[in-house]
């Protein structure tokens, strides 16, 4: 019998996040990738660098994390690929082929819906030389170190999201259709992942409030978290390179992007994301 070579990862940070070395993702074997998939559920955040995958390809190797999800924003999905949507700033033939300003602001993506992302992938096709890194944060790293009764506290709090709010927050329309599809949900403020039980503290996309707690106390709490949350001690970031794959657990992170000069660079992403499980209190 032969026996499969371990993958050669190296940290991200000292207790968050691998990059996984020397992997072809086009060609891997069906064990490398159950390994690729195995760091993932315990990293929080993975790497893969020097990838060259077309669009097909990436729907394949998203599509093994899970259930791809649909985006809201269908004019800037691929035509031929509605799953994958453009994160750019080129416009071609007179017009915007990607949203230019996506994931500012710290989230976790889907939050707003029953079944949350499970996992984010963004591909590097052309980047700025300067600027647009992005931040993903280890809200298990973050739980951990809070006090022992602030997690006490916190496990037995809800957050309140909403779709239509979250739209019309961004100035974008809500349709009747939109509001029915999309109602209001209650996920947990501390979430167990389904591998293996850690705890994460997890805030979600512009919440509108927690459960029981009156704003602005409720908000006031949010911001703290969010603040404590994202300090540069729980935070990676990624100076990207064509080529690159960066995988992150959104059950488990948040992330937002960075400014560039628009005026100076061209910056163009794919991404795709996998539908994950209704959030599993701690």
């Amino acid at each position: 019998m032969t026996t499969q070579t371990p993958l050669r990862t190296r940290p991200l940070m000292p207790e968050f996040g691998a990059e996984i070395l020397d992997v072809d993702v086009a060609n891997a074997s069906p064990e490398t990738v159950r390994q690729i998939i195995d760091v993932f559920n315990t990293s929080g955040v993975i790497l893969l660098r020097n990838q060259r995958l077309d669009k097909p390809q990436l729907m394949a190797f998203t599509s093994v994390f899970g259930e791809l999800g649909d985006n809201t924003r269908e004019e800037y999905v691929d035509p031929e690929f509605p799953k994958i949507y453009v994160i750019s700033n080129k416009v071609v033939n007179g017009r915007a082929i990607g949203q230019h300003d996506a994931n500012h602001g710290w989230h976790s993506d889907l939050a707003t819906a029953q079944r949350p992302a499970l996992c984010t992938l963004l591909q590097a096709l052309e980047v700025p030389d300067e600027g647009s890194d992005t931040l993903v944060a280890d809200m298990c790293g973050a739980f951990r170190a809070l006090p022992a009764e602030r997690q006490s506290e916190l496990m037995n709090y809800r957050l309140h999201q909403s779709f239509v709010e979250m739209r019309r927050s961004r100035g974008l329309p809500v349709t009747p259709e939109m509001s029915e599809a999309m109602p209001d949900v209650f996920h947990p403020m501390v979430r167990r992942h389904p591998v293996d039980g850690r705890k994460a503290l997890w805030l979600g996309s512009l919440p509108i409030g927690i459960v029981g707690v009156p704003n602005p106390q409720g908000l006031d709490l949010l911001d703290e978290l969010l603040e404590f949350a994202t300090q540069e001690r729980f935070t990676y970031r990624h100076k990207w390179q064509v080529g690159d794959i960066l995988i992150w657990d959104d059950r488990m992170t948040l992330h937002t992007a960075t400014p560039y000069d628009m005026t100076k660079y061209t910056r163009l992403m794919h991404r795709t994301w996998v539908l994950g499980e209704v959030p599993l209190a701690a």
